[in-house]
């Protein structure tokens, strides 16, 4: 059963097999002695640390060497295909390496399976940073210049239907998409009640379903040919039309694609489904950053102050959180301020979508305001300033990525 602690740092995406749980305590009290952070799972089984890896995508793992030398390297070849660019490393108990009868077996029978470091048990700071320390620079040669290409994938979310959390999600993506055409991608996750499509009047000739089918296959080209392209340069994976083909539909595969589509497309937008579950759950994983999107009703107000410390503890952190309060509402008396939300939920909202009855109108022709905008619209500087923020956030990330390389 994997495990998730607070006080997440992204630049550690951890993954720990062992069938001695007292591993993870052991790794966990060597980080911090080592001034380190990160996202720790730990799972006891090799099925779920596959399936852990295809949805996490951790940059670091660590095996502990309590089975067979030939099943850890089984193991360590196995997650080299899930997880091509990951820092694998083994924990050696005392005497797993003497009860072998030439010495070294167990150890080059792993170097051959491509694990690339060793730890000695228990684990010490200095062992454990100079380990981490010397993966870092391995994969900061191999693949930094990936890293810095890395797109950025953002979902909006919320625990609530009808706060406009789609609205949002699409109008965010045509204001990048008209910046950068088809380097835009908006998956729509609402399995079964999708509106990306049409809130961009777009018939959906092909769906997420399609991608899914064709896993064995998938790559960018294929992704690209499936996502329906938009009139201002932005690139759809709808949405199924059939209800039904949602139960096709796994986390894994999601987490997969959306894999796929960060090393396509410089921009991910994943529209979510309001409901907490793993597809929610494998998609923050994945996301950079993640706006929530609350109304100003005092019942949206309150599930938001419930939602937000859960997303804490499943590892999306404060700072990979943007609060959006949404006023896809007429105004009237007693209506909630910003200020009183932000008191209540003890947060700062970062942006205030104003009321516009052209958005309503644009639900039903299908054309997001964001493409006809004027310097006056509210709504549609808003949208316009929220685009810009990604923009930002990821010129400040691929500068950090290309410091890192040279």
């Amino acid at each position: 059963m994997a495990s998730a602690r607070d006080g997440v740092d992204r630049t550690l995406r951890a993954l720990l097999v062992s069938a001695d749980r007292t591993l993870e305590d052991e790794f966990l009290s060597a980080l911090a002695r080592a001034d380190r952070q990160g996202a720790v799972h730990a799972v006891d089984n090799y099925a779920e640390a596959v399936d852990q890896a295809r949805r996490r995508q951790p940059n670091f793992v660590l095996i502990a060497v309590d089975r067979p030398a030939a099943d850890v390297a089984a193991l360590s070849r196995e997650l080299r295909e899930v997880v091509p660019g990951a820092g694998i490393a083994a924990a050696l108990s005392p005497g797993s390496v003497e009860q072998d009868p030439s010495g070294n077996a167990t150890i080059i029978e792993l170097l051959r399976a491509q694990v690339q470091d060793f730890v000695q048990r228990p684990l010490s700071a200095t062992e454990l940073r100079d380990v981490l320390g010397r993966l870092s620079s391995r994969a900061t040669g191999a693949t930094g210049a990936d890293a810095a290409a890395q797109g950025r994938v953002v979902s909006f979310v919320s625990n609530k239907g009808g706060a406009g959390k789609s609205t949002l999600a699409v109008n965010v993506a045509c204001a990048l998409a008209m910046r950068y055409p088809d380097d835009v991608l908006l998956i729509d996750t609402s399995l079964q009640l999708g509106m990306c499509a049409m809130l961009l009047d777009v018939q959906p000739t092909t769906s997420i379903v399609d991608a899914i089918r064709e896993r064995d296959r998938l790559d960018r080209t294929l992704l690209r040919h499936l996502a329906l392209r938009h009139g201002t340069g932005l690139r759809l994976l709808a949405a199924p039309t059939d209800a039904l083909e949602a139960a096709e539909v796994s986390d894994e595969a999601v987490a997969r694609i959306i894999n796929l589509a960060a090393r396509s497309f410089s921009y991910v937008i994943v529209d979510t489904f309001p409901l907490l579950d793993s597809l929610l759950m494998a998609i923050l994983d994945l996301s950079d950053l993640a706006f929530v999107v609350a109304q100003g009703t005092a019942p949206a107000v309150a599930g938001i102050a419930r939602l937000l410390p859960v997303l804490d503890g499943l590892g999306l952190p404060a700072s990979r959180q943007r609060l959006v309060l949404n006023y896809n509402y007429p105004p009237f008396v007693g209506n909630l301020q910003p200020s009183d939300i932000a008191t209540r939920l003890n947060r700062t909202i970062d942006y205030v979508v104003p009321y516009d009855k052209r958005v309503l109108q644009s639900a039903n022709t299908g054309v997001p305001p964001i493409i006809h905008a004027r310097g006056w619209h509210r709504f549609s500087r808003t949208m316009n300033q929220m685009a810009e923020d990604l923009l930002e956030a990821a010129a400040g990330a691929q500068a950090d990525a290309q410091r890192e390389t040279a």
